[in-house]
């Protein structure tokens, strides 16, 4: 079974940038990168200024048969600080498939994350409370862009493939250690690459 490692966060997304050449959407694969950077280092906020996402966003997350829905920033806000202050930001895909056109980006994934067994979501599963499991399950998702910038995020789980292993005590990553580990990562995304990339949205077409 492949485990989780935070340092494959950026991993789909690269192996996009490698293959793409179109100006624009180059900048949209590194707006990603560095929100997914961003989020699982626990920098929230700095997702959500200006030059990175618009300003009403729309986020329609559907997991486990729930589904959420965020309107604006506001919301959008509330949900990343819910995500951090609970700690449960350190997550990233085993399996990711990473593709791009003039409308956004389109992800098709299978979703890891590793938890204490006395996690909230691992409620309702037979599992030891002093044990550490790492929850999978397969999406796919859409990310729309607007003038260079996330418009949302559409993401849609497989209900089927939720999936829960234990593993070893120390597959289990703090939220601390993975900002630390990813650092080197986020350095190489830095704000002023997505800024100069803006410039090719200019004259207001998609």
């Amino acid at each position: 079974m492949k485990l989780f490692d935070v340092r494959g966060v950026p991993a789909g997304v690269d192996a996009a940038l490698a293959r793409v050449e179109n100006p624009r959407h180059r900048h949209m694969l590194k707006n990603y990168r560095r929100h997914a950077l961003l989020e699982v280092s626990g920098y929230w906020e700095d997702i959500l200024i200006p030059v990175m996402i618009v300003d009403n966003p729309l986020y329609r997350i559907t997991e486990r048969g729930k589904t959420t829905v965020c309107h604006g920033l506001d919301d959008v806000r509330t949900f990343y600080s819910k995500i951090v202050g609970e700690q449960t930001n350190v997550f990233g895909a085993l399996e990711e498939e990473v593709a791009v056109s003039d409308y956004g980006i389109f992800i098709e994934a299978v979703f890891a994350q590793i938890l204490r067994g006395d996690d909230p979501a691992l409620a309702g599963e037979d599992t030891d409370p002093q044990g550490t499991y790492q929850v999978s399950h397969k999406f796919a998702a859409t990310w729309p862009y607007l003038d260079g910038r996330l418009y949302g995020e559409f993401i849609y789980e497989d209900s089927d493939s939720w999936r829960v292993d234990e593993v070893e005590a120390s597959a289990l990553i703090t939220p601390e250690q993975a900002r630390t580990i990813l650092a080197p990562y986020l350095a190489e995304s830095p704000l002023c690459e997505i800024e100069e990339g803006l410039k090719l949205f200019e004259n207001g077409s998609r």
